[in-house]
């Protein structure tokens, strides 16, 4: 699959500041400083920054972009091209004017959602995951974001709203539109022989 980004997706743009409620929910401040130094280790030339960095963050990168894709080539390569961005970003680094967690999602989320459309392979047997990730695809990309970062990696409104360059109402509307569809979709997906008779 073809993950090369459109460049049409302007709603993630930069943000030169975030809510104060993001005060509350913060990573702890040492491991803001470590990542913050990992990068910039990176940046001049350490390996084993990157490495570090890299095992830190793949997971949870991967994980946001498989969710929203559906794709898990694709998030592969979303994951590896988010953590090269973070340190051959343009000076002055970006996460010096945003917490390096909310940086890193950003790029995976700008990435993923600017990713070229997948063709279509047809319908195919999947289990109760697959189902809830190929409703996840019908919903509006955006909604799919906010309700992937909220629910799946439990971030706070507020960090999500930062994520997508959002008022944290958009978000709260958002999540509500998402869950209502996914809802819907699941059902349709699933059929009714999903559904377990009652009496």
């Amino acid at each position: 699959m073809n993950c090369r980004g459109s460049g049409t997706y302007a709603a993630l743009g930069n943000t030169p500041s975030l809510p104060r409620a993001l005060e509350r929910h913060a990573m702890p401040e040492r491991l803001m400083m470590e990542d913050a130094a990992l990068a910039e280790d990176a940046r001049n030339g350490s390996a084993a920054a990157f490495v570090k960095l890299a095992k830190r963050w793949w997971t949870p990168l991967y994980r946001v972009s498989w969710n929203i894709s559906g794709s898990a080539s694709c998030a592969a390569q979303i994951t590896e091209r988010t953590l090269l961005a973070a340190i051959h970003s343009a000076e002055p680094p970006p996460f010096t004017r945003v917490p390096f967690k909310v940086f890193l999602y950003r790029v995976a989320v700008r990435l993923t959602l600017t990713r070229e459309p997948r063709g279509s392979t047809g319908r195919q047997p999947q289990d109760a995951l697959g189902t809830i990730r190929e409703a996840l695809q019908r919903l509006d990309p955006l909604d799919s974001a906010a309700l992937v970062l909220r629910e799946t990696e439990q971030l706070p409104v507020e960090e999500v709203a930062a994520i997508l360059s959002a008022s944290s109402e958009e978000v709260r509307a958002r999540i509500h539109r998402a869950t209502l569809s996914l809802t819907r979709s699941v059902g349709e997906i699933a059929g009714p022989d999903a559904i377990p008779a009652t009496g």
